[in-house]
């Protein structure tokens, strides 16, 4: 006890070294710039964020209007154009005269149509995108004979009267629109974007026909592609929000439902919704022809720097360091140095094994000392604990080794069981003889000679020996096994058949004493072997069996179906899945109530040749 005073008087206590005054001065200082860095952080991160968004935003938005601008401009080149207008104002006496003018018309239109909508933009997936440029005559212009009467969103000239019932055709015929926009779907099922306006004469001014101007939506994907948000997706509407161009939307879909486009109001602006739980920020803007152009991106997108709040870290530790280091230094080697080693000799596996012991360490700090030796006292009862239940256990095992040999000795036993076989035939008691004959086959094949593996044919053999003494046992009992002659070499884990004859005979024959009978039969199937063991007995409920099949906790009293009585059905499963794996064992089958049951083994095929030789090769 007076050593022990000593050494406390001599050691420092960890506690008394941690003094109040540094303490609070570290975290004044920690709190004081971890609160600035923050501050600093989250108005960089966040005004950079949305400036960027803005721009991406800004890039579509006017790259876009340029698409559109450049299909107003192809079609007010054909309404301005004098030649085209002399070819739509011309009349003829007959239909056929016109076919010149109808041609140079059509290669006009043609070469109009060779402009790239992609001459900026260069995509992986498309080299060129050209224009669909159409004329739809109305029937004053002479060439409105030779037109086709159906129209189809490709370059040509058609007839107007295929177009009657469209909603853009009637707006422009009616005057309420100058110019119509429309998304539409091709016969090929090419997505489209079109723009159509009235062609009127020159001269006196009445309607000759309309243009329509037509591009892939692929052109408009090559201007998103070229400004993407890291997180977040852009979406271009129609005036009737219906999706003309979205990341995560489809073509056509109708998007006026979604919260984040209903609330939107005027023609640009900035809002912030919830989607999916999370809050997002939507920029959107209108473009000349009212389509709307959206950007949604996340809130978390515009905090998701952590190089600034890492510097800042560092910097307040740097800080905090240097602040406190002429207090600090001395406690920070004494205390962190020594419980750095011991943990470092506590991870090393040589310490953990006890091939080397616990270095040993003087700090003169009480609790560090303390905490060292009461560590290495405690390995040494840890070894010697080790050490005491692994021989205990050897020797348990030993003994428990020694009584199984001594209950069970096989040549004892069967030399038993020959000398009660020739005694039998000596006295001309053949069925006794046939007994001891089938219930030595059964110690011999069930024993195994200690092997888990097994051919088919002797595991049959080892349950028609048991069947045979069942036999004696039950007058009205009869069996019957069909085994292939190309199976019986097949390999098995042993003992799987007894205690499913057996269970038949104890459960399935319970109440029924005449015309029992039990059928076994193998077959191969897609590389896996199956054994069925069927009977004519009660049955049993075959979903409610394999249910506890999977739940290997279960214990029930259809898998041991006495106290003592050696294998139950659970046990030759999970026996079967040990070795072989958990997709294999025993399933029950559905057959008809009151019918037997009807349950198969399943394991893999292999021949009892490739076993042995996999047996050898672990050796």
């Amino acid at each position: 006890m007076a050593i022990r005073i000593r050494k406390q008087r001599g050691s420092s206590g960890l506690l008394s070294r941690l003094s109040l005054p540094i303490f609070a001065l570290i975290v004044t200082f920690i709190a004081l710039f971890a609160t600035a860095a923050s501050y600093i952080l989250i108005r960089v991160q966040n005004d950079h964020s949305i400036k960027m968004a803005e721009q991406s935003m800004k890039f579509v938005y006017r790259n876009i209007e340029y698409q559109f601008d450049t299909m107003n401009n192809v079609a007010a080149f054909v309404l301005s154009n004098q030649s085209i207008e002399n070819l739509l104002m011309n009349t003829y006496q007959q239909p056929y005269e016109a076919a010149d003018d109808y041609y140079t018309l059509q290669t006009n239109l043609q070469n109009l149509s060779l402009l790239s909508l992609l001459n900026d933009f260069g995509s992986g997936n498309i080299a060129q995108q050209s224009y669909v440029v159409s004329v739809i005559l109305e029937p004053e212009s002479g060439l409105y004979a030779m037109a086709p009467d159906h129209f189809y969103p490709t370059t040509g000239i058609y007839k107007n009267s295929d177009l009657q019932n469209q909603e853009w055709f009637q707006n422009l015929s009616s005057g309420k629109q100058q110019n119509a926009w429309w998304g539409q779907k091709t016969d090929s099922n090419l997505a489209m974007i079109y723009s159509a306006r009235k062609k009127a004469s020159l001269k006196d001014g009445r309607s000759i026909g309309t243009v329509i101007v037509g591009a892939d939506t692929r052109s408009i994907k090559g201007v998103f592609d070229n400004a993407p948000l890291d997180q977040g997706f852009h979406l271009l509407l129609d005036e009737n929000n219906r999706v003309i161009y979205g990341e995560r939307h489809d073509f056509l879909t109708n998007a006026g439902e979604l919260p984040y486009v209903s609330q939107l109001k005027g023609a640009e602006g900035t809002l912030e919704t919830k989607i999916d739980d999370e809050t997002y920020r939507v920029m959107f803007e209108t473009l000349k022809n009212g389509w709307k152009l959206l950007a949604v991106a996340p809130n978390s997108h515009f905090s998701r720097y952590t190089f600034a709040i890492s510097a800042i870290g560092a910097a307040t530790a740097a800080a905090a360091l240097l602040i406190a280091g002429l207090w600090l230094r001395k406690i920070v080697v004494r205390v962190t140095v020594p419980i750095t080693k011991l943990v470092t000799a506590i991870q090393r596996p040589e310490v953990v094994e006890f091939k080397v012991p616990l270095p040993s360490q003087k700090t003169g700090i009480y609790e560090v000392d303390e905490l060292n030796q009461k560590f290495a006292s405690m390995l040494v009862t840890i070894h010697k604990l080790i050490e005491k239940s692994f021989t205990e256990e050897i020797e348990r095992r030993q003994l428990q080794l020694e009584l199984l040999h001594a209950q069970i000795n096989p040549h004892f036993l069967y030399n038993t069981l020959d000398l009660i076989n020739c005694r039998a035939i000596m006295i001309g008691d053949r069925e006794t003889s046939q007994v001891v004959r089938s219930l030595a086959n059964v110690f011999r094949y069930g024993l195994n000679r200690g092997q888990t593996w097994i051919s088919l044919e002797d595991e049959i053999k080892q349950v028609e020996a048991y069947l045979h003494i069942q036999q004696m046992m039950i007058d009205d009992l009869t069996f019957d096994i069909q085994l292939p002659s190309e199976l019986r070499s097949a390999s098995v884990v042993h003992l799987i058949l007894q205690p499913l004859a057996e269970n038949a005979i104890i459960h399935g024959f319970v109440e029924r004493k005449t015309g029992c009978r039990i059928v076994i039969s193998a077959r191969v199937e897609q590389g896996e072997l199956a054994i069925r063991v069927e009977d004519n007995g009660r049955g049993c409920d075959a979903d409610k069996m394999n249910r506890m099949l999977g739940h290997h906790f279960v214990r029930d009293e259809q898998f041991s179906p006495e106290p003592g009585s050696g294998y139950g059905t659970m046990n030759v499963h999970r026996r079967i899945q040990l070795f072989v794996g958990d997709e294999f064992g025993l399933r029950y089958l559905k057959v008809a109530e009151g019918m037997g049951t009807c349950v198969e083994v399943v394991m893999p095929y292999r021949s009892e040749q490739a076993v042995a030789r996999k047996d050898a090769s672990n050796v």
